[in-house]
């Protein structure tokens, strides 16, 4: 027998994983059509539902673009809990941050790291990797972060690794490139991956790499927000920006604040004249702010009596910033609101739960429900301890 055939269906079948593999953004029929080489496009198809029907690629709605589905996750041996929701909170994150360099979620699987998900760069020479990608944990700066986290490494103290959870970050520099990594901690403190940039030497002057540096580390403690820490202490505590001095925050920087993941507390006062205080999820367009009230929301009928309410943003680590703000509340009708109730509420579940939220009923339902505008009258920012 011939153990030296190749079967041409697995092949094409691997070559269209590859080539999702190597765009983030996905990829439409047609476009994979014009990359794979000796498929038909009956055969691409057939391939693709195949492909779907396991949840090895998905696709949004029935002409959006073909990406890499989540069963793929369940083929890394030992696989984390949580592997799926970490990814999806890599991907919004970055999507929402102004980073141009590439940027990678590392996953440590035993000495080694699984690169999970990228987001590549947009110059013309950036660094591109492989899905899937596997090498050596202590090879790159985000592994080594990793294994600082490991019991055995604790104990051990090391001083390079007690470095690494000194400062919370790591970095890493060759002959081509500049390697910035921080650490990702659905607990605040335990390091379960990392995020990793790639800065090209000839781009990493020293003012840039603290600017990226800085958004990076704002990046993986909102990942590790949005995965359900309340504070953002790797290690138990890591020094990754200092907290003071306390000053007020510029008009541009409150609003590159408020676009961030941050949940808002709403607070308004009853007839009887005692506060009522609730937490919401709220989308910021620049002008006003948006929320939405559930059926039966008791400061519904309050913000009908009297309109005026106050909002305070804040986020939980340092460098501690924060906005309030004073404004005026009022209930509108769905055709007032951009997409209508439907599509607040669909931008709201993935603003703060992710990409493929909207696509989840009980979050999308309107009967009932009632969209809010609050403009502002005034808005204040402020950084670090004191002065609220």
């Amino acid at each position: 027998m011939d153990y030296s055939k190749q079967v041409p269906a697995a092949e094409r079948t691997l070559n269209i994983l590859e080539a999702l593999s190597a765009a983030p953004d996905g990829m439409s029929a047609t476009e994979l059509l014009a990359q794979l080489d000796g498929i038909s496009r009956s055969g691409l198809f057939a391939l693709l539902n195949t492909l779907k029907a396991r949840s090895y690629v998905e696709q949004r709605g029935s002409r959006g673009k073909y990406r890499l589905g989540s069963a793929l996750w369940a083929l890394l041996p030992r696989q984390a809990p949580g592997l799926e929701p970490l990814i999806t909170a890599f991907e919004t994150e970055m999507g929402l941050i102004n980073l141009a360099e590439t940027a990678v979620l590392l996953w440590l699987d035993r000495n080694e790291t699984v690169l999970l998900a990228q987001r590549e760069g947009i110059h013309r020479v950036r660094a591109i990797y492989r899905l899937g990608q596997r090498e050596r944990a202590e090879s790159s700066p985000g592994g080594r972060l990793l294994l600082a986290g490991l019991p055995e490494k604790v104990a051990q103290q090391t001083a390079v690794f007690t470095q690494f959870r000194t400062e919370g970050t790591a970095t890493q520099e060759t002959a081509e490139t500049i390697e910035l990594a921080c650490p990702i901690c659905a607990d605040g403190v335990q390091p379960i991956a990392a995020v990793q940039v790639s800065v090209p030497v000839f781009r990493g002057e020293p003012t840039a790499v603290t600017e990226i540096k800085k958004l990076v580390q704002q990046a993986a403690a909102r990942i590790s927000f949005r995965l359900g820490a309340t504070v953002y202490q790797p290690y138990g505590w890591a020094i990754n920006e200092q907290i003071g001095p306390n000053r007020a925050l510029s008009q541009t920087e409150i609003e590159q604040f408020l676009r961030g993941p941050w949940r808002a507390r709403l607070a308004c006062v009853r007839a009887d004249g005692t506060p009522h205080v609730l937490p919401l999820w709220y989308e910021w367009d620049g002008r006003s702010f948006w929320v939405a009230a559930s059926p039966g929301a008791q400061w519904k009928q309050v913000v009908a009596e009297s309109s005026q309410v106050s909002l305070t943003i804040d986020e939980p680590w340092p460098p501690l910033r924060r906005a309030f703000v004073v404004g005026a509340a009022r209930a509108v009708a769905g055709s007032q609101v951009q997409g209508g109730l439907a599509g607040l509420r669909q931008r709201l579940a993935v603003r703060y739960l992710g990409q493929g939220a909207d696509q989840q009923p009980e979050l999308c339902q309107i009967e009932g429900w009632t969209a809010v505008q609050i403009t502002p009258q005034r808005i204040s920012g402020q950084q670090g301890l004191g002065r609220a």
